[in-house]
């Protein structure tokens, strides 16, 4: 791909002021992209530059998501886009204003709506990839219904990484046949700042293991190069290894009644 062509590219980074999405922005700055992100905090005035957009959004507020992105896509058209933003669950249980849990709406939901408003604006012509950030832990989630008020934290980040990674594969299912590619990333177990929400406990015992852990910088390298490959498969989930594991399936009126529910719960942002 020439200099003068991947000038022109524009990427979309959501949660780009730390961690992973930090890194992802810089590595596409430095490709040469124009790159877009978002997140709850300013960046450093050194990550600014003429190809730089940041966009202050909140995912835990999805009138604020939704109205922030149908401006943003009058300005930008995406070639690609990383759902990254993301927390770990709060400890105890946390509704947003939405009257949604936190973590299910932030890692998930905001994403689905912000994928929606992009897609529908997007031109048939052009072509368009999606990849989403999952995690190992989304083997050991199952699908309930949005309005389960069982709670415990590891089951509700667990079952967000789920739904992201189940979330391609149900986009490819949609807009098959159209110049639009989707998958998820399973990017093992890596250090980063995603420990903020936790207790003091916790996140001193994740700041001693994070030394030994797998770098956020080798883990943003593996994405943008399976990203910016020639060849991906749609709907599927890849690894850090770059090899395509298997999304679990849910049986089919679970799976239905599931998807049903959240289109129900976007429609209103969408209009």
């Amino acid at each position: 791909m020439t200099e003068q062509v991947i000038k022109n590219k524009k990427i979309l980074i959501t949660g780009g002021t730390s961690g992973l999405g930090l890194n992802l922005v810089r590595i596409f700055l430095e490709k040469g992209y124009h790159v877009v992100t978002t997140g709850r905090r300013e960046l450093p005035s050194s990550e600014q530059g003429e190809r730089f957009s940041y966009y202050r959004v909140d995912f835990s507020d999805l009138e604020n998501t939704a109205a922030a992105f149908k401006e943003i896509i009058k300005v930008h058209e995406f070639d690609m886009v990383i759902n990254n933003a993301g927390i770990l669950s709060p400890v105890h249980r946390t509704i947003t204003k939405n009257g949604l849990e936190y973590t299910f709406q932030v890692n998930f939901l905001a994403h689905f709506i912000i994928n929606e408003i992009i897609i529908r604006n997007h031109p048939d012509s052009k072509k368009l990839r999606i990849a989403t950030l999952s995690s190992p832990v989304y083997r050991f989630a199952k699908v309930h219904s949005i309005s389960d008020n069982q709670y415990s934290a590891i089951g509700a980040y667990s079952g967000s990484k789920l739904y992201q990674a189940m979330m391609c594969s149900h986009l490819d299912e949609i807009y098959r046949g159209k110049n639009l590619l989707f998958f998820s990333f399973d990017p093992g177990v890596f250090s980063s700042g995603i420990y903020r929400m936790q207790s003091r406990f916790f996140s001193f015992l994740y700041k001693i293991a994070a030394p030994f852990m797998r770098s956020s910088g080798k883990v943003a390298n593996v994405l943008a190069s399976i990203i910016t490959q020639e060849e991906i498969r749609s709907g599927v989930l890849y690894n850090y290894r770059k090899r395509i594991k298997p999304i679990p399936v849910p049986e089919k009126d679970a799976a239905d009644a599931f998807w049903k529910e959240c289109r129900e719960k976007i429609s209103s942002f969408l209009d």
